[in-house]
């Protein structure tokens, strides 16, 4: 039941960041650096900001990555919190929703 109830969770998290204040919530993680930076070399010096995606929209296909907006490249996570989630709870579209 645990498990049923944290991919119910995860899901309906997947869909509330795609509102306004989902987004608005997510923005302000995103300023405050709370996904972490870019690894590359030239993003890092600049303190370039990454957001969470998933490669899938499925559950249990894969886990958490980050997206960098200047490079665009999809990373793995240096946070074993943000590593250990299902991707699909942030879903494959919302970092780029997130920067129109």
């Amino acid at each position: 039941v645990e498990t049923a109830a944290q991919m119910l969770y995860g899901l309906i998290h997947a869909r509330f960041i795609l509102t306004s204040r989902g987004m608005a919530a997510m923005l302000d993680k995103y300023q405050r650096l709370v996904y972490g930076i870019c690894p590359l070399s030239q993003c890092e010096a600049l303190k370039q900001a990454v957001l969470p995606i998933g490669l899938s929209d499925l559950l249990r296909q894969s886990t958490a990555k980050v997206f960098c907006p200047a490079c665009r490249e999809v990373f793995c996570p240096r946070s074993s919190k943000l590593e250990a989630l299902d991707g699909a709870y942030f879903g494959t579209s919302f970092a780029h929703l997130f920067f129109l």
